[in-house]
């Protein structure tokens, strides 16, 4: 390899590894294996038999971690593609005002924002700000077709018998896979820019400004401190139907977003160290708790709206 050459395979390297997506991986294993099963165990008794199933809730709980297994180097097209998903930041998401309800709509504005703020086009790249509520209603409505297959195939009779049982098995995937970015959004750091220490000129409260923070509120802090038991009585046991999906998602990545602060608070004061103190362990839990809430609701509005007919 030339001199020249080799020059430019650095080049490329270095900004290759500028534009990559930073990684955040919202609670862990262990945070996202808690919110997927209580919300699994906490299904309205309406819900077909087999997603209410022991084994179900096993899949379920298995599958929350799932999309952080595809963020491999080992896979870089899949990284580089879905890492977007994980994540939104509302502060600048809300630059081109209110979200429109389409992925591709959404890109197109964030991209005439950065032609109208030249000064901001880096930071307003949509890969940048992130896609956080269009992957949850995608996926939810995946979940809502294949309820209605199942539907559709459980009609039909024995004739179908075998169709209608790898249908459950492509409810309960979706259902799973679902649960991790609903439990991303329930995460703050994760619908913030302030997503890994404090940016910006402006931090009158001194937060830290260090790249600890996010692993180690959602992952080391949780894995020791965090179970089921104290998640799953915080959820309520009524089931509500989403009237508007996409607005009722927006509106949970906002109150996420409103408790940003209070992570910072509750690192300052050590917090999210060893035991942490009753004060975080409670909010963390408060946390969890909102993604598995969310997340049954969302199961259970995918189940009921499953039920209208198709438009000719």
């Amino acid at each position: 390899m030339t001199r020249t050459n080799r020059l430019h395979s650095a080049l490329a390297l270095l900004f290759l590894s500028l534009c990559t997506t930073p990684v955040a991986l919202a609670w862990g294993n262990e945070g996202h294996r808690i919110i997927n099963r209580a919300a699994a165990t906490k299904l309205p008794q309406d819900v077909p038999a087999f997603l209410r199933s022991p084994d179900a809730a096993n899949e379920i709980e298995y599958l929350g971690p799932e999309p952080d297994r595809w963020r491999s180097p080992l896979e870089p097209e899949l990284n580089a593609s879905q890492a977007p998903d994980h994540f939104i930041d509302l502060e600048l998401a809300d630059r081109i005002g209110p979200l429109p309800r389409s992925r591709y709509e959404y890109i197109r504005m964030l991209y005439a924002a950065a032609v109208q703020q030249p000064q901001d086009a880096a930071k307003l790249a949509p890969e940048k700000v992130g896609f956080q509520p269009y992957i949850a209603i995608e996926v939810m409505e995946r979940l809502q077709a294949a309820l209605r297959q199942w539907r559709a195939l459980s009609a039909a009779g024995a004739t179908q018998a075998d169709d209608a049982k790898a249908s459950q098995q492509a409810v309960i995937f979706y259902a799973g896979w679902l649960g991790h970015y609903v439990a991303d959004g329930s995460m703050p750091l994760h619908t913030s820019i302030h997503y890994n220490g404090w940016v910006g000129k402006e931090n009158p409260n001194a937060y830290t400004t260090e790249h600890h923070i996010h692993a180690q509120f959602e992952s080391v802090f949780v894995a020791a401190n965090l179970k089921g038991a104290a998640v799953q009585p915080l959820v309520p046991n009524a089931a509500n139907v989403l009237a508007d999906p996409f607005a009722d998602y927006v509106s949970y990545l906002r109150k996420s977003n409103g408790l940003v602060e209070r992570v910072y608070q509750l690192e300052k004061a050590g917090g999210f160290e060893n035991a942490g103190s009753a004060e975080s362990r409670q909010f963390t839990a408060e946390r969890l708790a909102a993604g598995a809430t969310m997340l049954r609701d969302m199961i259970y509005t995918a189940w009921i709206n499953s039920a209208k007919p198709l438009a000719p």
